[in-house]
């Protein structure tokens, strides 16, 4: 995903009683993930922080602890992977309907492509007052 919704008062609740680092360290989880849309390994997720003393480290073992599920594939967040489904899905059904109105909309175009482009054929004998007054033609002819 290129971006993603945080909603300020469901992470103020959940994240409320975390330190600095802490707050620095989910965030950077928590893009990741969104960005790659796949687990990640405990490694990965020192690599993301680049910790760099004892207390920073901690700190990231205490994020992937309390707001990741460590799953057979690597580390994920529970509220975020259900984003991302229906972010899926809210794509999948805006192309779906884009395909439907991109095949009616051609349908009708190709449908209306064999009738006459010129709603009042124009011969040789006709006058232009015979024409309605509003009509492309009459007003062309003016």
């Amino acid at each position: 995903m290129l971006f993603y919704v945080r909603h300020l008062g469901d992470y103020t609740r959940d994240t409320g009683h975390l330190t600095l680092p802490e707050q620095g360290v989910y965030t950077m989880l928590l893009d990741r993930f969104y960005a790659t849309e796949k687990p990640f390994s405990e490694r990965e997720a020192m690599q993301v922080c680049r910790p760099r003393n004892k207390v920073e480290r901690e700190a990231v073992h205490r994020i992937l602890d309390d707001f990741f599920l460590k799953t057979s594939s690597g580390y994920v967040n529970k509220r975020a992977l259900r984003e991302i489904e229906r972010m899926h899905a809210k794509r999948l059904k805006a192309k779906e309907s884009a395909e439907t109105r991109w095949m009616r909309t051609h349908s009708e175009r190709n449908a209306n492509g064999m009738l006459s482009n010129n709603q009042y054929p124009i011969t040789k004998s006709a006058k232009v007052s015979t024409l309605p007054a509003n009509s492309a033609v009459a007003v062309i002819r003016r």
